[in-house]
């Protein structure tokens, strides 16, 4: 891994004073015959250093790929003996993930990396994720920022950190550290800046396979959930988009893979498992001769014992009929579908240049609303699958007249809840070139408008199952929030939150109950609702049945 300094002469701890305490057992003297490098970290049987350990502290920005991926470092770091941080505890090494979407995404995780490094003084800050992969130098100029390792080599981030921390694995200083020893701002690894990147396809550069990066987070301590990534990059290159150059081409986990991680989980205890990735619907479109995304899922239903499946994000053409009949067929598939739709207008779609027209649109979302009927035929799930979209408001181009067209199919069209983002410039995107730019107040104040059709229609759909009155099955999450002690709350199959109070409380986690809904409520901070209901009959230990 290959380390670049990034030439800023900035105060940051040395390695020697973040290691404070740890159990180092001795120092390497330096060219002078001075004392003062700690000792590189020694391995243990199974290649892990065991010299260092110390307290950790990660911060997640942007999307669930991110949040993924925090839980493999976290794993990590554990098994090397290091221990996360507790509230108000100071940490000895921080790791920012950063997301890159817009720019504002960018000065987020600047800000997230400049105020944890206020915070942990003597803490070595690393930034890692999408601002590190496409602004390697920029992220290093952050203020406490000590070392910058990008997306395609974040497999390797804790060994690496901690050697170079340590001074280098061979007890060699950094040929860029300063006198005291501290490397100032280095970018470790093969990231190079978005600038040159773009001269290259991303299919140029080395990626982390997925064999190696896509392991499934372990010893999950009773989570009801759990993410398993499949895969990882897109090809699409939306107008509006860094991510191809972010993480990567789109690559795929081995379906055997996917197997023994689903089985791994669900060992843990997991009840459900959702599938994830950046471009979820192109799992499979670098195996060729080998399963897509259905052909993939209806494996993981027929090897594995998994209580309940969701799937990530897909594009509305991803949404294939086949896709849609098994949410009927096999009542572990969860019906509950999250669209990447962006716009339901063709002038938009096309700016963007997404791989996809209205008329998909249309048929994707009457599909899915088309199930409501057979699924409370077959398995008593009232109100049908629960679909929540993604749009982007303000797009170069969206006139008034665009606008006022698309809050009009959204209103025709059949969905649950809208994830409305207004649109934000990421420089060096071709949608920044575009003619049509709607100013940012605009821009707010039509994420206001969709987003109190997005309420209305959330809540009227919970109103329709608490007027159902008719018994649904939950699986339990926890605590209730904002509710009184003794109420939990959790999921419907088709993933509408519902909160009860039972005796047990916390204990009733990762269980499942039958509810009888009697009322439904906004939640307009979180752009949802939730029902409220009495337990009937008890708690059920087994499976979370298909029921509602």
């Amino acid at each position: 891994m290959g380390r670049t300094g990034a030439g800023h002469a900035r105060s940051l701890p040395s390695p020697a004073r973040v290691l404070r305490g740890l159990p180092v057992a001795s120092a390497i003297p330096d060219a002078s015959g001075r004392g003062g490098r700690p000792n590189p970290p020694q391995a243990g049987a199974d290649g892990a250093p065991t010299a260092m350990s110390g307290r950790f502290r990660i911060e997640t920005l942007g999307c669930k790929a991110n949040t993924y991926d925090s839980a493999l470092l976290r794993q990590e770091l554990r098994r090397r003996g290091w221990r996360r941080a507790a509230k108000g505890e100071a940490a000895d090494l921080v790791v920012v993930n950063s997301c890159t979407v817009t720019d504002r995404a960018d000065r987020a995780s600047r800000k997230s990396a400049a105020r944890l490094a206020r915070r942990h003084p003597d803490a070595i800050v690393v930034m890692t994720g999408c601002a590190a992969e496409t602004d390697p130098e920029g992220m290093a100029a952050v203020d406490g920022v000590r070392f910058v390792v990008g997306n395609q080599d974040k497999d390797r981030l804790v060994a690496e950190v901690l050697a170079a921390a340590a001074g280098g694995a061979d007890g060699a200083p950094a040929d860029d550290a300063p006198a005291d020893g501290a490397p100032a701002g280095e970018v470790l690894g093969g990231v190079r800046p978005y600038a040159r990147m773009r001269s290259r396809h991303p299919r140029a550069r080395r990626w982390p396979a997925p064999a190696a990066a896509f392991a499934a987070p372990r010893a999950l301590g009773g989570r009801t959930r759990a993410f398993v990534k499949i895969q990882e990059g897109c090809d699409a290159f939306c107008t509006f988009c860094v991510i191809p150059y972010a993480r990567g081409p789109s690559r795929s986990l081995a379906a055997d893979a996917v197997i023994e991680q689903v089985r791994a989980v669900c060992a843990d205890g997991v009840r459900e498992v959702v599938l994830t990735g950046t471009a979820l619907g192109d799992f499979g479109v670098d195996r060729p001769g080998e399963l897509d995304l259905e052909g993939l899922i209806r494996r993981i239903l027929a090897d594995t014992a998994l209580e309940g499946l969701r799937v990530g994000s897909l594009d509305p053409h991803e949404l294939t009929p086949g896709l849609r009949d098994l949410m009927v067929d096999e009542p572990r598939l969860r019906p509950h579908a999250h669209v990447s739709l962006q716009s339901p207008h063709p002038t938009i779609l096309k700016r963007m240049r997404r791989r996809y027209g209205v008329a998909a649109v249309e048929e994707a979302l009457t599909g899915l609303a088309a199930l409501t009927p057979r699924l409370a035929a077959r398995h008593g799930v009232i109100g049908g699958p629960f679909v929540g979209m993604d749009v982007i408001v303000g797009f170069p181009g969206e006139t008034e007249a665009i606008f006022e067209a698309s809050v009009a199919a959204l209103a025709a069209l059949p969905w649950t809840r809208l994830h409305v983002f207004p649109y934000s410039e990421r420089a060096g995107t071709p949608a920044t070139r575009l003619d049509g730019a709607v100013p940012p107040a605009e821009r707010k104040r039509r994420v206001g408008v969709l987003m109190a059709l997005s309420n209305a229609r959330v809540l009227a759909a919970a109103e329709a199952i608490a007027a159902a009155a008719e018994p649904v099955t939950v699986l339990v999450e926890g605590p209730a929030k904002g509710l009184p002690d003794g109420w939990v709350q959790g999921r419907t199959a088709n993933y509408h939150l519902v909160a009860f109070e039972a005796p047990g409380g916390r204990a009733l986690k990762n269980t499942s109950a039958r509810v009888r809904p009697v009322c439904a409520e906004a939640l307009p901070r979180l752009g949802s609702a939730r029902l409220r209901g009495r337990l009937v009959g008890g708690l059920a230990e087994g499976r979370l049945a298909g029921a509602g």
